[in-house]
This record gives structure tokens, C-alpha cells and sequence, in this order.
């Protein structure tokens, strides 16, 4: 083969990229411009955005080698069209433009909404917690969070024996547990007791973190905050003292 027929092949070759960039432009767009500010982009959409943009790089970076290979080593075998490689980086600019619109508005919106995750706690945990250390300004106390299914909480629930001072709440995939007066062994100690009677045959579908408390001051709504963090780094079946 000459070396005027790969100069051609490689030019149709150009073409043909342009032309997929050009095709799949209005879509890509209008997924990535129909954003809802209350739901944000559903995670099926942000998935096809993120797998049609590496599609789309790809091609670019296919498009702008077959370019330079026109420019260097085919030069003169072809005539240039410089109005298709305009085309090329017109649809760079668009396609960027497009993508960028789409992380800013989904990265504010992630923000926003862990924020409001954040914010979600049970009310009714911190408010006696704000009231026995009212009343008892230097008390020994645990705070309990476990995460897990439904069945596999409300059997952790019965098996804590709440005192007066006590409380629990129990929202969604979470339970939390406020012991009042309780002097604590040990830290491994405490640990295993917790896993052998509270977490005993659920077979590894709870897991829970603990927070020790000795004064008032202790109490914040950031310790709760930070107990939820803290749950991401804990094995199921298992219980960490933070």
C-alpha cells in the first residue's frame, strides 16, 4: 500500500471520528444540562455522563493523533482540511464545556446533600444526652451506634435492658443507644462483651461503634457526627471503640 492510499485511509479515518463526536454531541448535552437541583442527576445518569465522556476522550485523543500524523509524516500526500480540524476542537470546547457543567452541579449537590445527611440525626439522642449532663455534669456514660438491617437491629434492641437515664433511637438502617451512668472496663474489654451479648448469632449483619463520656462538655453534636464516620471504617460483625 502507498503511501497517498494510507494518507487517504487515515484521513477517512479522521472523518469518521468527527463524525461519531457530531452524532453523539446533542445527547451527551442534554443529559448533562437536564439537572434537577432538588434530586440531582439520578446515579444511572452520572454513571452514562462519566462512561460516554471517557468515550469521548478517547476519540478526541484518536482524532488529534490521526491529525498529526496527516501534518507529519503523510504531509503532501493529502490536502489538509483545515475546516475538519477546526471541527475537531470546536467539539473539544463544547464537549468540555458540557462536562464541566455537569461536575460542578453534581459535585455542589453531593456537598449539599452529605451536609443534610449529616445534619439528619436522631434529636431525640442529644437532647437527654444535653439533659442528664444538665442534671449530672460529670457522669460516666457510653454512647452506642449500630448499623445494619432492619430484624437484625430490633433483636440488638430487645437485648439492651435501658435504665431510667437510658434512651434509644432507632431510624432507618441505624440504632443508637445513650447508657447513663455506666462505668466502662477496659477498652478491649468493653469491646468483646459488646460483640458476645449484643451482636451473638446476627451473623455479621450489625455493626457498631462506642463513644465514652465522663463530663457535660463531652457532649456535641460533632461526637455524633464523628460516630457515623467513624462506622465506615468498621468490619460487619464487629464493634470499634472510638
Amino acid at each position: 500500500m502507498n503511501r497517498k492510499r494510507q494518507a487517504q485511509d487515515l484521513e477517512r479515518n479522521l472523518k469518521g471520528a468527527v463524525h461519531f463526536l457530531a452524532d453523539k454531541y446533542n445527547d451527551f448535552q442534554q443529559q448533562c444540562r437536564v439537572f434537577n437541583p432538588k434530586r440531582g442527576y439520578s446515579p444511572t445518569t452520572v454513571k452514562e455522563i462519566k462512561e460516554a465522556y471517557k468515550t469521548i476522550t478517547a476519540k478526541l485523543a484518536e482524532a488529534r493523533a490521526l491529525q498529526q500524523m496527516l501534518r507529519g509524516k503523510y504531509k503532501g500526500y493529502v490536502q489538509v482540511d483545515t475546516q475538519l480540524q477546526r471541527e475537531v476542537e470546536e467539539l473539544s470546547l463544547m464537549y468540555r464545556k458540557d462536562y464541566r457543567f455537569f461536575e460542578l452541579n453534581h459535585s455542589a449537590w453531593e456537598r449539599e446533600h452529605h451536609v443534610s445527611k449529616q445534619k439528619a440525626l436522631p434529636p431525640t439522642i442529644l437532647s437527654h444526652l444535653y439533659n442528664i449532663y444538665r442534671e449530672s455534669p460529670s457522669l460516666s456514660s457510653l454512647i452506642l451506634c449500630f448499623r445494619g438491617d432492619f430484624a437484625s437491629l430490633r433483636t440488638l434492641k430487645e437485648r439492651v435492658a435501658l435504665g431510667e437515664r437510658d434512651t434509644s433511637a432507632m431510624e432507618g438502617d441505624e440504632i443508637w443507644f445513650v447508657l447513663a451512668g455506666v462505668k466502662s472496663p477496659e477498652d478491649p474489654i468493653l469491646r468483646s462483651t459488646l460483640i458476645e451479648t449484643l451482636l451473638q448469632g446476627l451473623h455479621g449483619k450489625v455493626k457498631g461503634v462506642v463513644v465514652k463520656l465522663t463530663e457535660g462538655d463531652e457532649v456535641r453534636e460533632e461526637v455524633l457526627r464523628g460516630m457515623r464516620r467513624g462506622l465506615a471504617g468498621v468490619k460487619e460483625g464487629d464493634i470499634k471503640i472510638l
